[in-house]
């Protein structure tokens, strides 16, 4: 029932936004066009490779088509890229991003968009630098219309020692985009540049399933489990003994659990809270895998946990069982932080 996506694959505490790209291979068109020449032909050869996973064969068939066009198929090298980028193969992937960008194509701006991304996640001193350059590159030639390298940018100048630029850019990111999903986590790091290494949980005002006010804000000083579930999941069924023993274990004052769930059927959810005596908090909007929290927190698959911590920091996801339980009491164990002296990731 788990799925690997590339959102799972690049959950990083530096937010990757890529703007218009179509990185989602696997959801592309299952009609291909016709092959119309060796080009087009090395072309969709590729993409039905990456289609079979096999990544190596994929990557060089997308640069055997690159130089059918004597290197100037940007569409190519960003392919390229992508691959590189999930596989984190960073400076492979800086080198494929660059050679479109250099090509000049429509999408150029989220080109520099996304080396600035591969740049940073190099995590070196130097490549800080270059993200920033790229990043600023991408403001530049969108004229701010590819609002997300605003996000990018400021977390690049922060890491690049400059914290009062960064700062100022994620307020402008704030100020034209404010019902972001990331908006959280910018304004952390604009309170408290140390946040920056952390991975902020995106913060949600809904009712639960029995009218009562859920917002994560109001949670703060506990630590805060997330358990993402549906009745129909045998998984989740079978975890829910282990999740009610954690809350009988644990809930007071200083934690709770709140139930993320993912039916579309009212009566199924109600009949099996009742029968299971599932008593802490849910939320439910009946929409299935368009549950709105779920998507926050880009949930592909379930069972699902997220691990919250009294600072309002993601510490851990998916841990299940007795894994679970031992990170539960040991975020627990820990004194509460200082607000100017956060943990580190």
């Amino acid at each position: 029932m788990r799925q690997t996506t590339l959102a799972r694959l690049l959950s990083l505490t530096f937010v990757i936004f890529v703007v218009g790209l179509g990185i989602a291979f696997s959801q592309q068109q299952n009609s291909q066009p016709k092959p119309t020449d060796e080009f087009q032909k090395a072309f969709d050869n590729a993409t039905l490779l990456l289609r079979a996973g096999q990544i190596d064969e994929a990557i060089n068939e997308f640069r055997r088509a690159a130089k059918l066009r004597e290197d100037k198929c940007a569409e190519c090298f960003q392919r390229i890229g992508q691959i590189l980028l999930q596989q984190r193969r960073l400076k492979e992937a800086v080198t494929a991003f660059q050679q479109a960008a250099d090509l000049k194509p429509a999408n150029q701006a989220e080109m520099y968009n996304i080396l600035g991304v591969a740049f940073y996640l190099q995590n070196e001193k130097e490549s800080y630098e270059q993200a920033v350059a790229a990043l600023q590159k991408a403001i530049e030639l969108s004229n701010g219309k590819v609002v997300k390298a605003y996000y990018n940018l400021g977390f690049a100048l922060i890491k690049a020692g400059k914290e009062q630029e960064g700062i100022a850019v994620l307020k402008k990111y704030v100020e034209l985009d404010p019902d972001a999903q990331e908006v959280s986590q910018a304004r952390a790091v604009i309170g408290n540049v140390k946040m920056v290494d952390a991975r902020v949980a995106p913060t949600f005002v809904v009712k639960s399933s029995t009218g009562d006010e859920l917002a994560l804000e109001k949670l703060r000083g506990k630590v805060v489990l997330l358990d993402f579930w549906a009745s129909w999941c045998i998984p989740c069924r079978i975890d829910m003994p282990e999740v009610r023993k954690i809350w009988k274990k644990y809930s007071g004052d200083r934690f709770t659990i709140v139930g993320i769930n993912l039916d579309s059927n009212r009566p199924a959810f109600d009949e099996y809270i009742k029968a299971e005596a599932v008593t802490w908090p849910q939320y439910f909007d009946g929409q299935g895998w368009g549950n709105a929290i779920s998507r926050k927190y880009g949930v592909y698959a379930i069972p699902h946990t997220v691990l919250i911590d009294r600072e309002g920091v993601i510490r851990a996801t998916g841990l299940r069982g007795e894994e679970l339980d031992e990170k539960i009491g040991e975020l627990l164990a820990t004194p509460k932080s200082d607000p100017k002296n956060p943990p580190s990731k």
